[in-house]
């Protein structure tokens, strides 16, 4: 390698450098709202989480559903480490060796996901969502989402996201909610009185619940996003400083060399004369 193509790249490393610092610097911006945005949506997911929980969520002895619909939320952005590789694996796992009868209604969130489960499993997306982080994450979008959901009846739903624990931790989690047809069971939330018809207010409240745990998925997923691209970034310009060291000692010792073996050749030349 030549001292000008050592130059040369020595230069655009240095580039490299600054533009994922500065991608790392905006991250950690996004991160901090996402992070507020995400710790005053969880008392409202656990609020109503804790009336219906107990009748929606699954128990070990609760029946395999007949029918299912996996909900899987991913970026639409790349540069943020392995958090959307990881959702694509545990779709993987979950269809597993199922045939298109068997494995569960497949709804994909970003394109990242959509990507990665292109190739191998692509005849398993019944719908994929793009664009959901062109803006800010709302409870208007998350309703939006869950009447996707809804749109198609099943006994099971099931969403897949990363959970935000800290800037360095973040999970693969599985939130699985019971279908509606379950609050129509006799003696379900009679401990509680209603106003009104008991059965559309029940169906008012999974509406609502299905989509405020939606709303506090997609922020858990997008601060881990924010998480691990600040992480990404911050390796990335670490690697890229190591190198442009590793690159200046390769190119000062030939450079030396250079000027070593010129002027051997200058006074070599003299001692000719």
């Amino acid at each position: 390698m030549s001292l000008k193509v050592l130059a040369m790249r020595i230069k655009s490393t240095k580039s490299t450098s600054k533009i994922t610092k500065a991608m790392k610097m905006v991250a950690a911006a996004k991160l901090k709202g996402a992070e507020r945005m995400m710790m005053a949506a969880r008392p409202f997911a656990d609020g109503i989480g804790s009336v219906m929980s107990p009748v929606l969520s699954r128990k070990d002895d609760d029946e395999v559903p007949a029918t299912s619909l996996l909900f899987a939320i991913s970026s639409d952005k790349g540069l943020c480490g392995g958090i959307n590789s990881r959702v694509v694996k545990e779709v993987k796992l979950t269809i597993g060796p199922k045939t298109l009868e068997e494995a569960p209604h497949l709804v994909i969130v970003g394109s990242k996901a959509r990507d990665g489960l292109n190739r191998t499993h692509s005849k398993y997306i019944k719908t994929s969502i793009d664009e959901t982080y062109g803006g800010p994450i709302t409870f208007s979008l998350a309703s939006f989402l869950a009447e996707q959901m809804l749109a198609k009846p099943v006994d099971q739903y099931t969403v897949l996201y990363n959970k935000y624990k800290s800037v360095i931790a973040f999970d693969v989690t599985p939130l699985t909610i019971k279908g509606p047809a379950v609050l129509g069971a006799s003696g379900v939330l009679d401990e509680y009185e209603f106003e009104g018809d008991k059965e559309d207010v029940l169906a008012n409240m999974y509406q609502f619940n299905l989509a405020i745990q939606l709303y506090g998925c997609l922020l858990e997923n997008a601060t881990s996003e924010q998480a691990s691209r600040m992480t990404a970034m911050d390796s990335a310009t670490s690697n890229a400083l190591d190198l442009v060291s590793k690159l200046t000692i390769v190119y000062n010792r030939r450079r030396q060399a250079k000027i070593t073996t010129e002027l051997t050749e200058i006074v070599a030349g003299a001692e000719s004369v």
